[in-house]
């Protein structure tokens, strides 16, 4: 009887109509896990409440609050960079030539991690990962393995490597308490890992991740997916996952520093997915995954191991992101792709208490973003090909390598700032316990990186960078002094009725025209505090006047700036003349807030290196 019903069942199954592979990857797209939907809206009460509870608990157990940021995210996972150096230079990740790297002085020793680690295992982190650089270039790596391993509090132990020398350590690196290892390899080509690493590793890097499999029940290989190079063997991969325990990672090609980012490049994870269901039809099955989880997981039925998606640029998992980094030299970075830094490793030489390295640390979480820069306006940005050159521009000279990304400063650009899921609920308005007021925070000191373009023989050079891409202020103490002027021209398309009462001086607020030549004189002694840059200059001069055209309804705005001093007066020029137009806009805007700011620009230098004159344009 059983046998006549499994007939029916064949018969059944071969007759129903097949899905499609469109059907299937839309089937197998839908959001399962927690961190895929928005962030729950909690009222301030509700929140404090919640933060409170859980900060009891953790406190009851480790004797310190965790680390929560703005949005409610408690933070679990520390991913710590043990070096800048990398035997690879895998295209996606740094240039050919490798990076500048710092002296070993400026990086974290021995010590200096361990005790960061101690610290915030007291707030509740229990997962580690090294990483680097490549982190088995670092000789004291078993050695760091064991004591992070040896802190209490930390159940998680990991690595991502590149493989290429690990057999020489991985048997000690078990002993001493690693519990978790990735991998990482882009190609089963010899000749095509070969291109995309820039070194001859691939027997090395295979052989590596046979003797891993034969000391850990699960090893992750990560897979970095790019068009025209490896996206051809996603299929490859998954089929490794047939006799093997493997969790292969494919993970979106993301523009960093030096990895030569082209939009056409990219390959989404849809992409991706669609090239499985193509393949293995309906026996793709989509796994659940923890709140935490990067990667979307999945696997073919009857397959030993698994998949899944690390979809960075597509579809976000920043709602809750429980990580945080260390770079190499020692900065604490709460978002990969945030451009602020604070240096744990200066505090830590300078002195400072566990007390006030754990308040630190707080004011950095707490500036923590909803999600980061890609996705700032809830939606992840179009990767346009008119954008391509700008990404280019902007992360040149800021490798991946170095766990810096200037993502956040281009798209800054194009997106909205984000709403807090509370609403009006700001930083300052909820109380946390645990943190006490203190002047220690105005000592901290962020780093900023800016962009490095490259420098060509007949091209111009950034001054305001330095030669490892930071944004620096130019030296002037050499520089002659001589009378330097400057002229800069805008204009305000006004309405018919403003520009009438403008010029009737009929305006409720009162003289337009006087109190915005007194805002430009204002706002141009104003402007090395404005412009972090720019050199305090003591101004000989500044004068702002107006040309009226009636029949147009347009005012002219022409501001001048001159000191006799060493370096140019152009900014204050610009400044005088923007305040001045701001302040007839904020004089008017009763009447009508239909009023444009047009055409601010330099119009004149002199006095320096170069004379510029918009006449002509010529520098001489």
């Amino acid at each position: 009887m059983s046998r006549q019903l499994g007939k029916k069942l064949v018969q059944w199954s071969a007759t129903r109509p097949k899905s499609t592979t469109e059907e299937l990857v839309k089937s197998l797209t839908v959001p399962l896990r927690e961190h895929e939907q928005p962030l729950k809206v909690l009222t301030p009460d509700e929140k404090r409440k919640a933060v409170q509870l859980r900060m009891k608990e953790i406190e009851h157990i480790k004797g310190q609050p965790p680390f929560f940021d703005m949005f409610m995210r408690e933070h679990t996972y520390l991913r710590i960079s043990l070096t800048e150096k990398c035997n690879f230079r895998c295209l996606y990740c740094m240039p050919a030539e490798g990076v500048p790297l710092k002296p070993k002085d400026k990086m974290l020793t021995n010590d200096e991690v361990l005790k960061l680690v101690k610290l915030f295992a007291r707030h509740g982190i229990d997962k580690i990962r090294l990483t680097g650089g490549e982190p088995t270039i670092r000789k004291d790596i078993v050695q760091i393995v064991e004591g992070i391993a040896s802190t209490p509090g930390i159940k998680d132990v990991g690595i991502t490597t590149n493989g290429l020398v690990l057999p020489r350590f991985l048997p000690d690196l078990k002993n001493a308490g690693l519990t978790k290892i990735n991998i990482s390899i882009d190609s089963l080509e010899r000749l095509k890992f070969a291109k995309m690493t820039r070194r001859d590793g691939f027997d090395k890097v295979w052989k590596s991740i046979e003797l891993a499999r034969s000391y850990f029940p699960k090893i992750k290989l990560n897979v970095v997916v790019i068009r025209h190079q490896n996206e051809n063997e996603i299929v490859d991969f998954v089929n490794l996952t047939r006799d093997r325990n493997l969790d292969v990672r494919f993970i979106e090609f993301m523009p960093f520093g030096g990895n030569e980012f082209k939009n056409d490049q990219f390959f989404g994870y849809r992409e991706m997915l669609n090239l499985i269901v193509k393949k293995f039809g309906e026996d793709v099955i989509r796994l659940s995954d923890s709140p935490n989880d990067t990667t979307k997981a999945y696997k073919i039925e009857g397959y030993q191991g698994q998949f899944g998606f690390i979809t960075s640029m597509t579809d976000h998992f920043c709602n809750t992101c429980n990580r945080l980094r260390i770079t190499a030299d020692g900065n604490l970075k709460v978002c990969l792709h945030g451009n602020s830094e604070v240096s744990l490793r200066d505090k830590i030489r300078g002195g400072d208490t566990d007390e006030q390295l754990s308040e630190i640390i707080q004011k950095a979480v707490n500036n923590k973003k909803a999600r980061h820069a890609v996705f700032r306006n809830g939606r992840s940005q179009k990767l346009a090909k008119s954008t391509d050159d700008s990404y280019r521009r902007l992360t040149l000279g800021i490798p991946m390598i170095r766990v810096v990304s200037l993502l956040s400063a281009f798209f800054s650009v194009h997106s909205s700032i984000p709403t807090s899921p509370l609403g009006h609920l700001s930083s300052s308005s909820l109380h946390f316990s645990h943190l006490a007021s203190s002047s220690h925070f105005s000592s901290i000191q962020f780093r900023h990186y800016s962009t490095t373009p490259p420098v060509y023989s007949d091209s111009p050079v950034l001054t305001h960078v330095d030669n490892n891409g930071r944004a620096t202020q130019v030296d002037v103490s050499n520089k002659s002094i001589t009378i330097r002027t400057a002229v800069a021209k805008g204009t305000i398309i006004l309405t018919p009725e403003i520009s009438l009462q403008i010029s009737q001086n009929t305006i409720k607020k009162g003289d337009v025209l006087t109190v915005a030549k007194i805002a430009s004189i204002l706002g141009a002694k104003q402007v090395a505090n404005l412009i972090p840059l720019c050199h305090p200059i003591r101004l000989d001069f500044v004068d702002t006047i107006f040309e009226h055209d009636l029949k147009n309804a347009q005012l002219h705005c022409v501001s001048t700036a001159k000191c006799g001093g060493n370096t140019g007066v152009e900014m204050e020029a610009l400044t005088a003349c923007t305040i001045a137009l701001l302040t007839v806009y904020d004089m008017c805007k009763a009447i009508s807030q239909k009023m444009v700011l047009s055409n601010i620009h330099l119009v004149h230098k002199s006095g320096g290196k170069t004379t510029y004159n918009i006449d002509n344009e010529n520098q001489i």
